[in-house]
């Protein structure tokens, strides 16, 4: 009996841990972002708790006919619940809102990092079951704004810019600036493993190499990786994991 109700709060528990962990890490951290930072460790956590200790205290805890049993029971289901609970809200915390471009390149700001305002353009908001919005990080066009924020991040080590909502402008409205500053193919293929990840890149999606275009990716980790999107359609496609920069320089 104790193994039967040790095993069935382990598939439930699978159960819910697998789904929520799909849920997360195709809707949270969508174009291999979880190799970025922020995800691995959060769902390990959740695997080690709610999969191992959950389980292993309630064979440990369960005797048949024991006084205030149910009692017990019901307290470990709690606190499992309970550590769900707090893994998937970290787990929220630590995955990006939003995909960032600061004129560099795209940084991944997770929810937990956004400045405290929120979006003043409604399409940008985000919620619990919003993937990473794409948007462009702005400087104020005036002066006097531009140097007091300058002056707040370089002196008073304040939120950069791409931390900052209120300075997002949509992606769809930027494209051409965007687009603009990419990194040029041309650097990417100028040492062989530019061109062999590119070339295995290509050979995985398909088409040519005109049809792409590709921006330094910063992640939560600080890890860097290559950014791919589709010129024709100005949507993602996949990340090459490589560091542009050290491809670049070389």
């Amino acid at each position: 009996m104790r193994t039967k109700i040790a095993l069935r709060n382990l598939y439930i528990s699978q159960a819910i841990i697998i789904i929520f962990l799909i849920f997360a890490y195709f809707t949270w951290f969508p174009y291999s972002f979880a190799s970025l930072g922020g995800f691995t460790k959060t769902a390990w956590m959740l695997i080690l708790v709610d999969l191992v200790l959950g389980p292993l205290l309630v064979f440990i805890v369960f005797k048949e006919g024991k006084k205030y049993l149910k009692f017990d029971i019901n307290t470990l289901l709690a606190i499992q619940i309970g550590a769900f609970l707090f893994g998937a809200y970290s787990l929220y915390l630590k995955h990006p809102a939003y995909a960032v471009f600061n004129g560099n390149g795209f940084t991944l700001t997770n929810v937990s990092h956004l400045y405290p305002q929120p979006p003043w353009q409604e399409q940008l908001r985000t919620n619990f079951f919003s993937s990473p919005r794409l948007v462009l990080a702005k400087f104020p066009e005036k002066s006097s704004e531009n140097n007091s924020l300058l002056f707040s991040i370089v002196f008073n080590g304040e939120p950069d810019i791409d931390e900052r909502v209120k300075y997002y402008e949509p992606f769809e409205k930027n494209i051409d600036t965007i687009f603009s500053r990419s990194i040029k193919a041309e650097k990417l293929l100028s040492n062989d493993e530019g061109k062999e990840r590119i070339d295995a890149f290509i050979d995985q999606h398909g088409g040519v190499l005109n049809d792409y275009t590709f921006f330094p990716l910063s992640g939560n980790n600080k890890k860097e990786m290559i950014w791919v999107f589709n010129r024709d359609s100005a949507q993602p496609v996949g990340i090459i994991d490589s560091n542009p920069r050290q491809i670049t320089e070389r």
